[in-house]
């Protein structure tokens, strides 16, 4: 068994697995010109009378596109309108014979969410505007019968602290008997999961696996040792995974404690005391890396009080 999962661990971590279709928003394109990239959002960008500089484009995970005869820009936090606009001149500088660029939206990825458990089409969806958690769990198929709908779990990632949060929702009066002001608001990249009927009983079967991997999900405890090994069962992390802070959330004595591991380092480097043991209902989570803006932004945020106390005292110096 360990050296089918170390085979496994190789292909899934290094090579290409297969795993769960991202499913594509449902939403209405007819009117994009408002929406604002985001990352891994997928863009088809149209120029009449040039195939070569038409065709699908993936923004990447820091926001950057990269296009023929353009080269690399920044394309996250620009509207649809605005980055038209920007293509359109930066096209006509070069040939003044190419007319308006058109661009639509075909995959709302930076605005998705993930669903996993007792749904009939598990998979991440995308939406231009997120909707209700029932809406998502419509475009995902539904329900199966065995799913326990009295404590939906909506698994999300502070962004101020990092740390993983687990919000419960009852869901079982049905969609017509819940007041939409009870529902809770979803935010992007959150994860919503439906365990089956009495999966909450039986204690000591199941893992939960979310996040920057091919099939997040819930797993039986037996295909899975440790940390790795339940990243492997899961398809193999995805290329914006960020290894070195990978989150075990644990219920001990009914309080939830997490551990923030260093895969990274534990894979590459040989780093010991990294790769935990696995036990009953442990929550592994792999966060996306974080952009190189978003990096540069935080750290200005923190570095505010100080840079405002400096130019305080230096104006109380000049007078």
């Amino acid at each position: 068994m360990k050296r089918l999962f170390a085979l496994l661990l190789i292909s899934c971590l290094f090579g290409t697995a297969p795993g769960v279709a991202q499913t594509d928003a449902s939403s209405s394109q007819s009117d994009d010109s408002d929406y604002y990239v985001g990352a891994e959002d997928l863009l088809d960008i149209q120029i009449w009378g040039h195939p070569d500089l038409s065709g699908p484009a993936r923004v990447d995970f820091n926001g950057m596109l990269q296009l023929p005869r353009v080269g690399e820009f920044t394309a996250a936090g620009r509207s649809l309108a605005e980055l038209t606009d920007y293509l359109t001149e930066r096209y006509q500088l070069l040939d003044s014979s190419i007319p308006n660029v058109i661009i639509t939206v075909t995959q709302y990825i930076s605005k998705s969410v993930t669903v996993i458990g007792e749904v009939r089409k598990p998979g991440r969806y995308g939406f231009r505007t997120i909707p209700d958690i029932w809406a998502v769990i419509l475009e995902a198929g539904g329900t199966t019968g065995t799913a326990d709908l009295s404590r939906v779990q909506i698994v999300r990632e502070s962004v101020s602290t990092g740390e993983t949060e687990t919000f419960s929702v009852d869901l079982s009066d049905g969609i017509e008997s819940t007041p939409p002001e009870e529902l809770p608001l979803l935010q992007a990249k959150d994860s919503i999961v439906i365990d089956a009927i009495g999966a909450g009983n039986a204690t000591g079967k199941n893992i939960k696996v979310l996040g920057a991997v091919r099939t997040p999900g819930i797993y039986r405890l037996s295909i899975a040792e440790n940390v790795t090994e339940a990243i492997a069962a899961s398809g193999g992390y995805l290329p914006n995974a960020d290894l070195g802070k990978v989150r075990l959330t644990r219920t001990i004595d009914g309080h939830a404690i997490s551990y923030q591991l260093d895969l990274k380092g534990y894979l590459y480097d040989a780093r010991p005391a990294a790769d935990l043991v696995l036990q009953p209902d442990d929550v592994i989570t792999i966060p996306d890396k974080e952009s190189i803006f978003s990096h540069i932004v935080n750290n200005v945020i923190k570095l505010a009080p100080v840079i405002t106390t400096v130019l305080s005292l230096t104006l109380v110096a000049r007078r």
